[in-house]
């Protein structure tokens, strides 16, 4: 078969879902009410039932289907069960956590709900296939031997990649009306975990669990055929956002009435990142420009060397050292918000924002939030510099290191630097001001490269999915114990530990 390109109109699924997505958030977020909370929150919950349902799949799927010998009740409900548990049980502890600490209200609900549906629609499913669809199409543009490879592949795999535009319009129409019913399932089961907890009526929680088994007809796909499956997902969803609503008629009257008072602590929070954001990018701003011409650096010397060997399988090999060392570049490019944090405590800055009623969290938070958007940065200008140097240098795009730089580089680099971030705030505020050890530059430096450092050092024991499996591991248990931080820094710490030392 003569080597072609994918049809384009497969884009159209990806930006409709992250479009979609995002301009219902904005419109919640003007015309009535989504907190950065509601967005962090759903964040937590939705990360953790994913962690925890692929390491169980990792570990249990292979046997138990050797074990059912195939049967799709059994199949269904082990898909369908871990949803139960994980993604709508999870939501509702999420919940129940966060509103324990007044984080979240009643009329939270529907916000937390759409936040749960975005991280899967715009983030999950949605950014993942983009990124994928990218880079299909610019390797099968740049010709060559590994375009061929890939269109071989894909040949066989997912013939209709390559399909007409009648039949490639009606794939994308699928995918759409599945992120649909995706939204309507998940805004269902968050509203209903959030009144559960803020209610305390435990009917709501019974009404949201049976709604994950929705994951049980996905193994009838094949049996059903494309079309029925989607029909009958979409009934699935609309009967229980229906149910939803008709059953929370009154709670979503009431929600705002009966609902603890949190708005000017959102308000401070959203206020404070603005401006800390603002000053880390001074503070830090010599931090950043070196950890930027690193890796464009690093990144054209990688390139320069792979347009000079003559080796078939030495370009992908020097193209995956890019995403693995980039994570320790990015810990430096982060450090503005630490410092920033540092030196707002030896100045005396939060013992005025305490004053006036700022929290510890909040402080926390406003840090947290900042360095992650440093990060942001950071990996963005890298990542976008070291392809237009790849092009510009004649190179070609391969496939394992976009994989590397979505599975490894982007969750690894968030997951140590929050890690990071938190770990040198609360050493910095129960430690006296010691120059090289608690500065951010200091000791902080070596918690934001050690987990970077461990997994490269394991790596070359675990391959294929076996190094999904030690990254999504290691971030998970960074992600555990930077919540267990926030919680310890919000229940635990002295305020007066935030006080100035002068």
């Amino acid at each position: 078969m003569r080597m072609q390109n994918i049809n384009m109109l497969y884009f159209l699924s990806p930006i409709v879902m992250i479009a979609f997505s995002i301009g219902l958030i904005a419109y919640w977020k003007i015309k009535k009410r989504f907190t950065i909370w509601a967005l962090l929150l759903s964040l937590v919950a939705f990360a953790g039932a994913i962690a925890l349902k692929y390491v169980v799949q990792y570990f249990t799927a292979q046997p138990f289907a050797e074990v059912v010998g195939g049967n799709l009740v059994a199949l269904g409900l082990y898909f369908g069960l871990q949803t139960v548990f994980f993604e709508v049980g999870g939501a509702y502890l999420a919940a129940k956590i966060a509103f324990s600490y007044g984080k979240i209200r009643a009329d939270d609900a529907e916000g937390y709900g759409l936040g749960l549906a975005f991280w899967e629609n715009a983030v999950l499913i949605g950014g993942s296939a983009l990124l994928n669809f990218i880079v299909i199409y610019a390797t099968l543009a740049g010709g060559g031997s590994v375009a061929q490879q890939l269109f071989d592949s894909l040949s066989v795999s997912s013939p209709e990649l390559f399909s007409s535009t009648f039949t490639a319009l009606q794939q994308v129409g699928f995918s759409v009306i599945e992120r649909v019913s995706s939204l309507f399932l998940h805004f269902s089961w968050g509203l209903l975990c959030v009144f559960a907890v803020a209610f305390k009526k435990n009917r709501f929680l019974l009404l949201a669990l049976p709604m994950g088994l929705a994951d049980f007809i996905v193994v009838y796909t094949g049996v059903l055929g494309i079309l029925n499956f989607e029909l009958l997902l979409f009934a699935l969803s609309l009967l229980c956002i229906i149910v939803t609503l008709w059953f929370t008629k009154a709670e979503r009257k009431n929600a705002s009435s009966m609902s603890l008072s949190i708005s000017e602590g959102s308000m401070r929070l959203t206020s404070l990142v603005k401006t800390n954001f603002k000053r880390a990018l001074s503070f830090g701003s010599v931090y950043l420009i070196i950890c930027i011409a690193l890796s464009l650096l690093l990144g054209g010397i990688l390139n320069g060397v792979a347009s000079m060997v003559t080796d078939a399988e030495s370009p992908a090999i020097i193209s995956q050292s890019f995403p693995l060392i980039l994570p320790l570049l990015t810990v430096m490019g982060s450090f503005g918000g630490l410092m920033v944090f540092v030196s707002d405590r030896t100045k005396g800055v939060y013992e005025y924002l305490i004053a006036y009623g700022v929290n510890v969290s909040e402080i926390f938070w406003s840090t947290l939030l900042t360095t992650l958007g440093l990060v942001t940065i950071t990996l963005g200008i890298s990542i976008i510099g070291n392809i237009v140097l790849l092009l510009l240098m004649g190179g070609t795009m391969q496939l394992a290191m976009f994989e590397l730089l979505l599975l490894y580089t982007i969750p690894i680099s968030y997951a140590s630097i929050a890690f990071m971030t938190m770990a040198g705030m609360i050493w910095s505020s129960i430690t006296r001001r010691i120059p090289g050890v608690n500065s951010p530059i200091g000791i902080a430096t070596l918690l934001g490269i050690g987990p970077c450092l461990v997994v490269l050092i394991l790596s070359s024991f675990f391959t294929g999915s076996s190094f999904l499996l030690l990254v999504g591991g290691v971030t998970l248990i960074l992600a555990v114990l930077v919540v267990a931080m926030l919680v310890v820094a919000n229940k635990s710490m002295n305020r007066e530990r935030l006080l100035s030392e002068a």
